[in-house]
């Protein structure tokens, strides 16, 4: 239950647009230049509609308008909400709303102490093999981006509110260890 950006599976890119899903890594504002993409799931439109949260490939949250409504009243001023040109679940058009989730923040929560990067001949950093955060970052708030993972971050407040409203997610929440295996938060898997 992984959505794609173009019809052929895995695509992180929409054809034919200026689309880059880097750009919703990144802790900014959606560049308003930027194409909205089109979005691809491969499973039937009843399972894609079951849910309040999926995910799109480079780790971005495709949420309902339940969920949207809810982020607005607790988050507001961390995010955007885009929506997509279009949602399709098998080749069939999804006309309920659903948006993208964009962090406007960015901030820095990696112990490098720790954690272990692939680096470039240049020394900036590729990506984690492993990541270690750090109990509390600066500038957090209720959502934000890791300025050099891109590894989207709530708060234990926020999680706390989206279970005590029965969100339904595909994946649930959760944290990753830094072997980067999923640990549900709360038994929600």
């Amino acid at each position: 239950m992984l959505g794609s950006y173009d019809a052929e599976s895995g695509s992180y890119e929409t054809a034919g647009t200026n689309f880059d899903y880097l750009s919703l890594l990144s802790g900014e504002p959606y560049p308003a230049e930027m194409d909205r993409p089109k979005i691809f799931f491969p499973c039937p439109k009843k399972k894609l509609l079951a849910y309040d949260c999926l995910w799109l490939l480079g780790d971005i949250p495709l949420v309902s308008q339940r969920l949207a409504n809810f982020l607005v009243l607790k988050a507001g001023h961390h995010i955007q909400l885009l929506k997509p040109t279009s949602i399709a679940a098998n080749g069939e058009a999804v006309g309920d709303d659903n948006y993208i989730v964009n962090a406007a923040q960015a901030i820095s929560a990696i112990d490098h102490s720790k954690s272990v990067a692939e680096r470039s001949d240049k020394g900036s950093i590729l990506y984690f093999n492993e990541i270690w955060l750090h109990d509390t970052a600066a500038g957090m708030g209720e959502i934000a981006r890791e300025r050099d993972s891109g590894d989207l971050l709530i708060s234990q407040e926020l999680a706390d509110a989206m279970i005590e409203q029965k969100f339904k997610g595909d994946k649930g929440l959760g944290f990753y260890i830094a072997e980067r295996s999923f640990t549900p938060y709360k038994n929600q898997a």
